[in-house]
């Protein structure tokens, strides 16, 4: 598994939802068409978790899909809402064959 902190751009299910599925992803100037969702959570810890109290405004707000492109390669990706913004993130890649937790 590879760690990133990317920011991407993403495009989107075309329809009327609340958050559309990614259609596919750019990262390092390659585009990468998703085949299929593999899995989609929402995050909305602390990202301190040493201190004893929290604000509701300190909380993430992530939405975070594995994705397998048409390449057959499995990323982790999320838009991250906190703070009134919507930047896509790319979190991880995994290898072929590697166990994958949420």
């Amino acid at each position: 598994m590879e760690l990133y902190a990317d920011r991407i751009e993403v495009e989107l299910e075309e329809g009327v939802r609340v958050l559309s599925r990614p259609r596919s992803f750019v990262w390092r100037g390659q585009r990468y068409a998703v085949a299929r969702i593999l899995d989609a959570w929402h995050d909305a810890g602390f990202a301190d978790q040493r201190r004893r109290k929290h604000s509701w405004w300190e909380r993430r707000h992530r939405n975070y899909f594995r994705v397998q492109t048409e390449s057959g390669e499995v990323w982790d990706i999320y838009l991250d809402r906190g703070g009134g913004k919507r930047q896509w993130y790319l979190s991880r890649r995994w290898e072929p064959g590697e166990k994958r937790d949420t």
